[in-house]
């Protein structure tokens, strides 16, 4: 009776070791999944935030490039528009001024000597 109480005693303590490892590699394995979980989520909210900066910076840069393109678009009409055209106006005046100058010049010419400019304009 002595061996079978001892075998017993060996087959009861070897299944209980045997629960007890299952049970300590169960909370291992536990304990593995919950910080691989934790990491998870902490890098979807991390990826996350990376995402919404990243979005608030291509709407500020788009904003600021449609800034820059209605100031471009007032740059080039002042300067295509406004600064040729009064060059433009000032160029005429200038003509105008010389060729009234010039009419002026060639009558005193005729007036006084007999001068007669030989182009058909004036």
């Amino acid at each position: 009776m002595k061996i079978d109480i001892i075998s017993t005693l060996t087959i009861i303590s070897g299944l209980l070791g045997l629960i007890g490892a299952i049970y300590r590699l169960a909370q291992v394995e536990a304990n593995i999944n919950a910080r691989i979980s934790g990491v998870e989520r902490n890098l979807l909210a991390e990826l996350d935030a990376i995402k919404d900066d990243l979005l608030n910076k291509l709407n500020s840069t788009d904003g600021k490039i449609e800034r820059h393109l209605v100031q471009y678009e007032g740059d080039k009409e002042n300067i295509y528009i406004y600064r040729l055209n009064d060059n433009s106006k000032a160029i005429e005046h200038k003509f105008n001024r010389l060729a009234n100058w010039i009419t002026q010049i060639a009558a005193l010419l005729y007036k006084q000597c007999g001068f007669q400019i030989q182009d058909n304009k004036f």
